[in-house]
């Protein structure tokens, strides 16, 4: 049992040295993680010329839906709902342009 423990000792060294030497190096240059190619199509979506045209027509339609319409109660609340999720969802793409922080500003 001893000479078997002293030969795994003695070899141990060698075993990692050849290990070492015959694999291949892992560079950390690779494709990504799955999930991030879906999530760029996304926000390319979301980012795009149609979205924004989008979301102003329905920051216009909603504006004057609160302007001009009798709505009270829960309605109200729905169309200041939407009106802030419009908002929300062009402030990356159209306020940042219109306050002058397009160039720097990365979202």
């Amino acid at each position: 049992m001893r000479k078997k423990l002293r030969f795994l000792l003695s070899s141990a060294p060698t075993i990692i040295m050849v290990a070492f030497a015959f694999t291949a190096p892992a560079y950390a240059a690779g494709s990504g993680m799955p999930w991030e190619e879906p999530l760029q199509r996304i926000l390319e979506s979301v980012q795009g010329p149609v979205a924004k045209i989008v979301a102003v027509i329905i920051i216009i339609v909603t504006g004057l839906t609160l302007a001009f319409g009798e709505s009270s109660g829960g309605f109200r609340r729905l169309i200041q709902i939407v009106f802030g999720l419009s908002i929300a969802f062009a402030a990356s793409s159209f306020f940042l342009s219109f306050f002058s922080f397009g160039g720097g500003a990365l979202l």
